[in-house]
């Protein structure tokens, strides 16, 4: 049995967006009621809600979003908790150390701090907790394929020269940020799909990102529900 967990802040109107950015213009081009069918038309950055950085976001030259391969983007994915992380808190080198058996070349990992609850105020974009610099040069030499979080970026808002992003995306590390939900991933991992839609030369975009616990996970963390007691098929 699966568990699917939606990771996704949904794309609408008001929603907020990193400071400087446009919300998204929604528009209905036709409707049913006038034209027999449905249809809007949608203006916005590429970089708005739950979505992918690529390379290309800092990297001159860097891989765009069609570029990167899809077993990136789907696959294992390490949960690594820091919901002890408040606000302006940073998440360092050292913190990450503790979890280096999770942090093998290839591998995809989450950060969890329970930012996602802060969407839609204020504090979302300005004093979420964040990596330093030395964290993220420490993850580069990991060799992660993808590194994902519930905050709205990696490094603070004002981080000088785009040096956490720019440490991050050259080491061809995919960045996906402002997921939500994280917590409730009920343990350590997860099968993790994230796809944007097919955008060509793209920077990044907005993304559908999944996570999927199998039964094994279940009847660990619900061991009273009544398909948690049944055997294996």
């Amino acid at each position: 049995m699966k568990r699917f967990i939606d990771l996704t802040h949904f794309i609408e109107k008001d929603m907020p967006v990193w400071p400087g950015d446009q919300r998204p213009i929604i528009k209905e081009v036709m409707t049913i009621e006038k034209d027999r069918c449905s249809l809007q038309s949608i203006h916005f950055t590429t970089h708005v809600g739950t979505h992918i950085d690529a390379p290309s976001h800092i990297i001159e030259g860097g891989k765009t979003l069609d570029q990167i391969p899809l077993e990136t983007l789907i696959g294992k994915a390490s949960v690594l908790d820091f919901n002890h992380k408040g606000e302006k808190d940073l998440i360092t080198k050292q913190d990450l150390k503790q979890h280096e058996d999770r942090l093998a070349p290839g591998s995809r990992v989450l950060l969890k701090t329970g930012w996602d609850s802060w969407f839609g105020s204020d504090s979302f974009f300005t004093g979420f907790p964040c990596l330093t610099l030395e964290a993220a040069q420490y993850l580069s030499t990991r060799k992660i394929i993808l590194l994902g979080m519930d905050t709205p970026s990696p490094s603070p808002i004002d981080d000088p020269d785009q040096g956490i992003h720019k440490t991050l995306l050259g080491a061809e590390i995919i960045l996906l940020e402002g997921l939500s939900s994280l917590n409730q991933i009920q343990g350590n991992e997860c099968e993790l799909i994230a796809l944007p839609a097919p955008f060509k030369n793209f920077s990044g975009a907005p993304c559908r990102a999944v996570a999927v616990e199998f039964r094994d996970q279940a009847k660990t963390f619900y061991p009273n529900r009544p398909w948690a007691k049944m055997g294996k098929k």
